[in-house]
């Protein structure tokens, strides 16, 4: 339910008043003669995402409920068929309570649901349970005309699109809303504990309890809890808390996220991870996110409770970090505000007037762009949602991991700089040098399938030790092809226990730190074949055959291995095999 929005939007006729809820429905003329004969909506509250209307006469039980009665839903007992109502007064008390169909309620004017299908439409928004055939929408849809249950695969959670819809025409391009019912959180509910938050919290790996301020500024503060005992204090205590389910569970759901949007082995690259977490948010009462972005993509899911996001497009795609401006930590604003600044962003203003707002209710999925603006509001009942933070490398971290190996085997690169004759010297130095990265850019530019060798896309296919006995599916190196070492050396072979190497593709980090690599594999090689390899590791100017290489190796039925092995390292990008028309 996601509505274009400036703050003085709402008009009508209807008053609100009450403690909590309670309304006062002036009816014209015209609106009665639409209470005799069935009305296509009818006013409702706009307070509280669970207050509701009757707009056509129904029933529940033996109670007829005529057009304009205030009910509430309870979400958690209602499906895409079925809304489970309760009739409510002024004081908001319940008398009568059922099930009836969707087609008979209407929701507050600015929680309904009011979208284009448009590729220039800034949200595109899927209610399955208030208008379950997508009125107006001609986009190519899953076969499933039911909601797929959430699991762990992209597929699941963009349902009712087709993943290559929402690669092609939704991602880093607009947010995205679908509401279904709590029948979609079946699995994951099953994992996490029947969403119990205190089972959570005993099993959560890591906690931090968000901390409630009374009195203005009302900054961000946080807290890292270390005890369950203590998280489980805060939130009694009226705390909003999130934390980070198991290890297991992370994995598996962001590592198939970041497969289906086609991250691959870039997803793991930043600090070892796995390509972003997972947080779920337990908050008791009220609770105000101020406005913020992350530099993640964000694939938000309702668990329990209702939660209002307001949202708008940010100053910049794809940010290099977060900016929390009500941050208590003013130093980690001024990073990355100069970050943000540096990347070229005119202003960092949140909206005030232009954005979006949508309600999550149990069963729903909201969709982020990176960048983008969002606030967060949580209601008295309070919520328990979960975040999937999708937080890949980028195509700069890629240069980095390949340049600063090929600039390593220079020495002018390696030097540390000597400025004791001056600036004009040293603007000299820096010239120079430069000067040598035309070189060094073509290189790895003609060497692109070894700077990106097949190993690489195949990462979560291959085993961490790969076993030489077991050869490729086809040949991959003729007998007479010629092998050389790959230009720039992004792959590295190296030895720290006598025969066992590992061959390690793309290398990062800070050097004074250590190189560590984009992936590795372990190889564990016979004695007949140390000395092939040993040669190969060191000989670096050299030229082979796989023909060649065999007449080194005397033990003939080592040759299969010693295949294999020159195989591997092709798919690694460590050698690079020349064409026999070019040899």
């Amino acid at each position: 339910m996601s509505s274009k929005r400036k703050r003085d939007a709402d008009t009508g006729d209807s008053a609100f008043s009450g403690s909590r809820f309670s309304f006062n429905f002036g009816q014209s003329a015209s609106s009665k003669t639409t209470q005799e004969n069935g009305s296509d909506e009818a006013e409702a509250a706009t307070d509280h995402p669970t207050s509701a209307t009757i707009k056509k006469i129904c029933s529940v039980g033996a109670t007829e409920l005529a057009v304009g009665t205030l009910v509430a839903i309870d979400w958690e007992r209602s499906s895409w068929l079925q809304l489970y109502v309760r009739v409510t007064d002024k004081i908001g008390t319940s008398s009568v309570e059922g099930l009836v169909h969707p087609q008979f309620v209407s929701l507050p004017r600015r929680h309904q649901c009011r979208t284009s299908f448009a590729t220039t439409a800034t949200t595109w928004t899927f209610d399955h349970v208030f208008d379950p055939t997508f009125a107006g929408c001609q986009l190519p849809l899953h076969f499933s005309t039911s909601p797929l249950t959430l699991d762990a695969n992209l597929q699941s959670i963009v349902w009712p699109l087709h993943l290559s819809t929402f690669q092609r025409e939704v991602y880093n391009q607009k947010a995205f809303v679908v509401h279904g019912s709590i029948h979609r959180l079946q699995t994951i509910q099953d994992e996490l504990y029947n969403f119990d938050v205190h089972e959570l919290i005993q099993n959560a790996s890591r906690t931090i309890a968000w901390l409630k301020q009374a009195a203005p500024p009302h900054r961000m503060q946080y807290l890292d809890v270390s005890s369950p005992d203590i998280a489980t204090a805060c939130y009694a205590a009226g705390h909003s808390l999130y934390f980070n389910p198991t290890p297991d569970f992370q994995e598996r759901f962001i590592t198939a996220i970041c497969n289906d949007l086609g991250l691959n082995f870039t997803s793991g690259l930043l600090d070892g991870g796995i390509g972003g977490d997972i947080e779920i948010f337990a908050v008791q009462s009220k609770h105000h996110t101020p406005w913020h972005f992350d530099a993640q993509h964000n694939f938000t899911i309702q668990l329990k409770g209702t939660k209002e996001w307001s949202y708008a497009k940010g100053p910049l795609t794809d940010p290099m970090s977060n900016l929390h401006l009500s941050s208590s930590n003013t130093a980690s604003v001024l990073e990355d505000t100069l970050a943000h600044t540096m990347s070229g962003a005119a202003s960092l203003a949140p909206p005030t007037t232009n954005f979006e707002t949508v309600t999550l209710r149990p069963g729903s999925v909201l969709y982020l762009p990176a960048g983008y603006w969002h606030s967060v509001k949580s209601f008295d009942e309070g919520s328990l949602s979960m975040n999937f933070s999708i937080d890949g490398s980028r195509w700069m971290d890629l240069l980095w991991n390949r340049m600063m190996p090929a600039l390593a085997t220079q020495p002018e690169w390696r030097a540390r700089p000597n400025f004791s004759q001056g600036p004009s010297d040293a603007r000299a130095q820096w010239k120079a040098r430069l000067a040598t990265l035309a070189a060094t850019i073509q290189a790895m530019a003609d060497s692109a399938d070894a700077i990106f060798p097949d190993a690489l896309f195949h990462e979560a296919e291959l085993e961490a030790t790969i076993p030489l006995d077991q050869g490729a599916d086809g040949e991959i190196v003729s007998r007479t092809q010629r092998l050389t070492r790959t230009p720039g050396h992004t792959t590295q072979l190296v030895a720290l226990q006598p025969l066992e190497y590992t061959v390690a593709m793309g290398g990062y980090r800070k050097y004074a730190d250590g190189c560590k690599a984009e992936s590795q594999k372990t190889i564990h090689v016979p004695a007949g074949l140390e000395a092939v390899v040993e040669r190969l590791r060191t000989a670096a100017d050299e030229a082979w055959t796989l023909q060649g290489l065999e007449a080194t190796v005397d033990d003939v039925a080592l040759h299969p291995q010693l295949h294999r092995l020159v195989e591997v390292l092709v798919q690694c990008g460590y050698l690079q095999l020349h064409h026999e028309d070019k040899a």
